[in-house]
């Protein structure tokens, strides 16, 4: 036999070989695989208890029965997408994350919408968000906001028709009252405001319910802003007497007294 022929590797050995190395790969594989299932299946898996993260207003009650997660359920077998798809159409929740916290607690982090301003909508009163949304509407007294309303702009003009979906003010609405909040609370305390947006070219507003001041257009806004708040500060105690304040045209701005 010549020195090359005898260094070679008999057919019949790699054969014998490949088979004794699938074999005890697949004996790995199974008994893997068994002690997996053996130790998933142990009963400290098993779901004992739901936490909430995230909620201000909401009751912990409707998230866990939104949730329908089963007490003694495996934990790794519970379908995390679908829990959270659950909550999809709770309007008040405007995000929610699911996790699980080993061994066996489920953890839902929720990110809620918050009271952004009051609304009276078609002569419905609602709460919305800071994206328009619809939270919440008719007795606010007696809703799960009603601790967070106090500190809410009202805004008046808004008709029904122009809602999206029923659920939220259309884009012109939402863009129009978020800017013109948004503008104001540079200048003053928001809470204290009503504002009638029923007609853009003569927007008035009234501050704490007692003083009228007419705004007019968009145009100028932060100006007039500005000016508001010095003529504010110049009837402080006296808003009694004054009829109303008018910045419509910024260059004469006028109060006027009863």
């Amino acid at each position: 036999m010549s020195p090359l022929n005898k260094g070679r590797a008999k057919p019949g050995n790699i054969k014998r070989l490949i088979v004794w190395y699938v074999t005890w790969t697949a004996i790995t594989v199974i008994v893997v695989s068994i002690l997996t299932g053996f130790v998933f299946s142990l009963p400290i898996w098993q779901v004992s208890s739901v936490k909430i993260a995230g909620n201000n207003y909401l009751p912990e009650s409707k998230i866990i029965s939104t949730a329908r997660i089963t007490a003694g359920e495996n934990i790794f077998l519970i379908d995390l997408d679908e829990v959270g798809s659950r909550f999809l159409n709770i309007i008040q929740i405007k995000g929610v994350k699911i996790r699980r916290k080993l061994p066996g607690t489920i953890v839902i982090e929720i990110k809620e919408r918050a009271p952004f301003a009051i609304a009276v909508i078609g002569g419905t009163t609602s709460l919305i968000d800071n994206e328009g949304y619809i939270i919440a509407k008719g007795n606010l007294g007696s809703s799960i906001y009603r601790l967070g309303i106090a500190k809410c702009p009202v805004i008046r003009g808004i008709s029904k028709k122009s809602l999206e979906k029923g659920i939220r003010l259309n884009a012109a609405d939402r863009i129009f009252v978020r800017s013109a909040l948004d503008m104001l609370s540079k200048f003053m305390d928001i809470g204290t405001i009503q504002m009638d947006v029923g007609n853009r070219e003569d927007m008035i507003i009234y501050v704490e319910d007692i003083l009228k001041v007419k705004i007019g257009d968009q145009n100028e806004i932060e100006r007039k802003t500005r000016i508001i708040k010095a003529l504010l500060s110049s009837v402080t105690g006296k808003w009694n007497k004054v009829a109303y304040i008018d910045v419509r045209v910024p260059d004469s701005p006028v109060i006027r007294f009863r």
